[in-house]
């Protein structure tokens, strides 16, 4: 299905908060709550891996076919759980998404899985820099760099190249903008839940 730039964009932001919203659910329950009072242990990391894992593979297909590959918001789900749990979480999480898109093949297969599996360990890494003291705008910015840098890999990667630019002159405007609300919208969330402690 070929859809406007803003067409995609709405359809993006949609499943962004589907995803916002099951992180807020999840955060009313007290297990998940535990995960916010300090470091996470293995197996919170687990948890979180695989639950957010598992937002990327839904992230991947709710996207909308464009121009022979997806726009998708594939990458909310493993900076999520980097940004809750740290490099593992978000490694596992990027995993699973990504290997999951790596055998779905297409010519955007190999950028896309790095893509995935790199935006959730990076943002693993920053919350493991900054202690989990994230506020709003770090984790922000870093969606919105990561998402270009996505932008980037394809164009580096995908072959041919005509095609590559075609694909990414109509998804990039929607993934970035969509990847970077959520992320927005998940620290701010975040913020409150810590601060209602």
């Amino acid at each position: 299905m070929d859809l406007s730039v803003w067409g995609i964009l709405l359809r993006l932001l949609e499943q962004a908060c589907l995803v916002i919203i099951v992180f807020y659910l999840l955060f009313q329950i007290k297990f998940f709550r535990r995960m916010l009072e300090g470091k996470p242990n293995l197996l919170d990391q687990l948890i979180l891996a695989v639950i957010f894992g598992a937002l990327a593979v839904y992230g991947t297909y709710s996207g909308v076919q464009t121009s022979g590959a997806i726009a998708n918001i594939r990458n909310l789900g493993p900076m999520i759980a980097g940004f809750l749990g740290g490099p593992w979480a978000g490694l596992g999480a990027g995993l699973i998404g990504g290997v999951h898109r790596y055998f779905m093949g297409g010519f955007t297969a190999v950028p896309c899985a790095l893509g995935t599996i790199a935006s959730g360990l990076i943002a693993g890494i920053i919350y493991a820099l900054l202690k989990g003291k994230l506020g709003i705008w770090k984790p922000t910015l870093y969606a919105f760099l990561m998402e270009c840098a996505d932008m980037g890999l394809l164009l580096l990667m995908a072959q041919p190249f005509d095609k590559a630019l075609n694909l990414v002159s109509i998804i990039a405007v929607p993934m970035i903008l969509a990847d970077t609300a959520g992320v927005a919208v998940f620290a701010f969330m975040l913020g409150k839940l810590k601060s209602a402690r």
